[in-house]
């Protein structure tokens, strides 16, 4: 803007003969410019920085009522007949007889991981016949959600087959094959593979997780076989949702 001031300035030096340069003088006391100094005190505008401010601040770490209160509820879930919501619990843990798969294992199952969430609650949404939708939400310390995640994805690759043991039921027996997918990058890091059971019992899982700061956001299809992806668009919302209840 001092651009603008300059070509005003030519003007009146050019219609002036030598006695304008006397008034010219007048420059000196001109030195009122630096009078203009106030200007850097208008370096006021460093407090517009203050605009930074206005940037969303540090996730803060969200309790079990939060995290129940993030959950997206039967109304999201296209085809939901019902639904239940709870804390989260661990059931009989499964161990990898091969230790270096098991944070695929932990991943899935949270609440039995040598790391547990410090808060966690899910919901399970039945969509039809032996099928179903299941979220989970798990707040865990600092650092832990990121460890819980890069863990099962560095041993993904090499853990596609995954025989276990089930202690706490007898010492049972399955296997579980375990395939990576593709799914669209969200919050800090995103991991989505299909895991089938077989043995005793069998099921199949579609999982994605998402991780927003420290809490881990895990929504699968479940059923017996053919499971699709879980729906990108549910993922999203539920993703936003925790986003949201992280900044209030």
């Amino acid at each position: 803007m001092a651009a603008q001031c300059g070509p005003d300035n030519p003007e009146p030096s050019n219609t002036g003969t030598a006695t304008a340069a006397p008034t010219a003088t007048a420059a000196p006391t001109g030195t009122a410019a630096p009078t203009g100094k106030p200007a850097p005190t208008g370096t006021a505008a460093p407090t517009a920085t203050a605009a930074p401010t206005g940037k969303p601040g540090p996730a803060k770490s969200l309790s079990v009522d939060e995290l129940t209160k993030a959950l997206l509820t039967k109304a999201d879930v296209p085809g939901a007949t019902n639904s239940t919501t709870s804390p989260s619990g661990g059931d009989s843990k499964t161990v990898a007889d091969n230790a270096a798969c098991q944070p695929v294992l932990d991943l899935m199952d949270e609440m039995n991981a040598t790391t547990k969430p410090t808060a966690a609650v899910e919901s399970i949404f039945k969509t039809g016949s032996n099928v179903g939708v299941m979220i989970k939400l798990d707040q865990f310390g600092a650092g832990q959600a990121d460890k819980a995640i890069s863990s099962a994805a560095a041993v993904l690759g090499s853990c596609s087959s995954i025989p276990a043991t089930v202690p706490g039921n007898g010492n049972e027996k399955t296997s579980i094959a375990a395939s990576k997918l593709s799914s669209p990058a969200l919050g800090d890091a995103t991991l989505a593979f299909k895991v089938t059971f077989s043995g005793e019992t069998s099921a199949e899982y579609s999982f994605v997780f998402v991780r927003s700061g420290d809490v881990v956001i895990g929504v699968s299809n479940l059923g017996k076989a053919s499971i699709p992806q879980p729906d990108q668009a549910l993922v999203k919302k539920q993703f936003d949702q925790v986003k949201a209840a992280q900044q209030h």
